[in-house]
């Protein structure tokens, strides 16, 4: 993957983004999604939670490289919490 210049916690963060969907599709196989209305302003089920949630990883990411030259893991960190808040309080 020298190609991509890749760095070991970019590569943690992709490699976590896939396991989650794993994770997801295995969920929604075993038991279907119940909608409900968290503290987003809309009725969600376990999968917009998830887009919603990713879409918060990205711009958290693309924030954290753009703005700090602090390690990406702390970036990753505070994504890894947006994403556990939305998929339990979304």
């Amino acid at each position: 993957m020298a190609w991509m210049a890749w760095t070991w916690p970019t590569a943690v963060f992709i490699a976590l983004i896939i396991g989650a969907i794993a994770v997801l599709t295995v969920m929604d196989l075993r038991s279907p999604p119940v909608t409900r209305k968290g503290f987003l302003p809309i009725e969600t089920d376990r999968g917009d939670r998830f887009y919603i949630a990713m879409l918060g990883l990205l711009a958290i990411n693309l924030t954290w490289w753009g703005v700090t030259d602090a390690s990406p893991l702390i970036g990753l960190g505070l994504s890894l919490l947006w994403l556990a808040v939305t998929m339990r309080w979304g």
